[in-house]
């Protein structure tokens, strides 16, 4: 990954904390969409969180064997994730803007971080396509800076979010809550 590329000190910041691993041993693609489980990976990472005892969970579509597993398993049980259902997590869906923002909501307040900071959403053309869920979250994550518009005033919540977008939200999460 060429060193010019917007997002390289932010990859290269993440990967050097632990908090993301690249795809390969030699490449990033950070272009490539990022999945549930993987992002639930990098919030472990970003909080240095020992997963090993959470080998079994509730989702069925996380079996036991499964390299993601104790992530999930761990985010679960912190109250960071709750999935589509009782029994479903989606763990190799594509991860969502809505979804991140979610999620990182969740892990700030499992770390004690005022969550209590929204942002007015009124000003994005999309805002109204925000599920139900995600609408604090959002709020929060605009007003942390962590999440901007993106093309057309739009914040794009139902689009998938890229590797190298991650590493950026996960730098700006890490530099507002420091």
């Amino acid at each position: 990954m060429a060193e010019s590329r917007w997002s390289y000190s932010y990859i290269k910041e993440m990967y050097d904390a632990g908090v993301i691993n690249g795809m390969t041993a030699t490449t990033f693609a950070p272009a490539a969409n990022v999945t549930r489980a993987q992002f639930v990976t990098m919030i472990a990472g970003l909080a240095g969180a020992d997963v090993t005892p959470y080998t079994d969970g509730k989702f069925t579509d996380v079996p036991s064997g499964a390299w993601y597993a104790p992530y999930v398993n761990w985010a679960l049980a912190n109250g960071i994730v709750s999935g589509y259902s009782a029994a479903a997590f989606g763990p190799n869906d594509g991860i969502t803007r809505e979804q991140l923002a979610t999620m990182l909501y969740e892990y700030a307040k499992y770390k004690g971080y005022d969550v209590a900071k929204a942002a007015d959403l009124s000003g994005f053309a999309d805002q109204g396509g925000i599920s139900a869920y995600a609408v604090g979250p959002m709020q929060w994550a605009v007003a942390h800076e962590l999440i901007f518009g993106v093309g057309g005033n739009a914040l794009a919540p139902k689009d998938t979010a890229t590797r190298a977008q991650l590493a950026a939200v996960l730098h700006r999460f890490c530099e507002a809550f420091a």
